[in-house]
């Protein structure tokens, strides 16, 4: 039995997978097996997988069982044979050492932990201004060890760089519902079960970005699947029959929330962070400046503003209040 089972989910990745398998074989940690599952690719992908499975036995194929990324996920895992597990994407490239860092970390951890690690996008002429402040704020939590505490806002799990035991995976049902964004819901299912985030050392994964990236043009990806997907989670773990729902913001975002409260037949109270914007109806619903409301003792606000740092000065005022504040920004 491998220590390692790589699950890798491949669909028309020809122009990248070589190198992401070459760089599987030129890790400095051997014991591992790499499970490849070819999800309905029409170019030569096929091909290159079987090159690799032929040369190395420690390369297979897994028969796909359905269709899409969580199908795929699902089958992978299911065959998976190593004590561990982790994940990789067909078109991007494992660091040497990244491995032999996740399994050391990882075996010296606790039980329920996820082991993550820095990333680095590639490459650079790809690379928009939205791609490295994702970059800069992952690798933060990475070096904070805070991860957790930024979940409401982005997901903080990379989907292709996590090491689990395969053991836990399964038990914690990652890949059971047909939920996308798949990663970010792993991610807040492992919160919600009281898994701890370890990061390992070093870079451990190179994040390949170009135009026809599968997260770049899929609906699964849109803001409001994430916008359901955090809406989702939050009022199975917080919303009180009783409650009604703050909002602060009332841009795109703001509005995005305000719909999938009111479905859910729970009254919202919309806050503005511009004075000019309080006493103002939008979507049929009064808005009122977040210095003008009377807020109860520990009372939660969900913010959709844009940025936390910009906004230093409502956020002090909730403070002072004694409010808790989610970012869904």
């Amino acid at each position: 039995m491998p220590t390692v089972s790589i699950l890798i989910p491949v669909k028309n990745a020809a122009p990248y997978l070589h190198a992401c398998l070459r760089s599987i074989v030129q890790q400095d940690f051997a014991d591992w097996e790499c499970l490849l599952l070819n999800d309905g690719s029409e170019d030569d992908s096929a091909e290159i997988m079987g090159q690799f499975i032929a040369q190395d036995k420690r390369f297979s194929e897994i028969p796909a069982n359905g269709n899409g990324l969580i199908d795929a996920n699902r089958a992978l895992l299911a065959a998976a044979a190593g004590e561990l597990c982790t994940r990789m994407d067909a078109d991007d490239i494992m660091p040497k050492n990244r491995l032999h860092n996740m399994v050391k970390t990882l075996m010296d951890a606790a039980p329920k932990t996820l082991v993550t690690g820095r990333v680095q996008f590639f490459p650079e002429e790809n690379c928009g201004v939205g791609t490295q402040f994702y970059e800069a704020w992952l690798n933060a939590r990475c070096d904070q060890n805070d991860h957790w505490q930024h979940i409401w806002r982005e997901c903080v799990i990379p989907s292709p760089c996590w090491m689990m035991r395969t053991a836990e995976l399964r038990q914690a049902g990652c890949f059971d519902n047909a939920v996308y964004p798949e990663d970010y819901d792993m991610a807040f299912r492992l919160y919600s079960q009281g898994f701890q985030v370890v990061s390992a050392p070093d870079i451990c994964h190179l994040w390949r970005q170009h135009p026809q990236r599968y997260s770049r043009n899929s609906g699964h990806y849109s803001a409001e699947a994430f916008m359901q997907l955090k809406w989702n989670y939050w009022k199975e773990m917080f919303l009180q029959p009783q409650d009604s729902i703050i909002i602060l913001g009332t841009l795109d975002k703001g509005k995005l929330l305000k719909k999938m409260v009111d479905a859910n037949g729970t009254e919202v109270v919309w806050l503005a962070h511009k004075a000019h914007i309080g006493g103002n109806v939008i979507d049929n619903k009064p808005v009122v400046n977040y210095r003008d409301y009377a807020f109860s003792e520990g009372v939660s606000v969900i913010s959709t503003l844009s940025s936390i740092d910009d906004h230093a000065e409502v956020y002090n005022h909730l403070a002072t209040a004694g409010v808790r504040v989610f970012h869904f920004c």
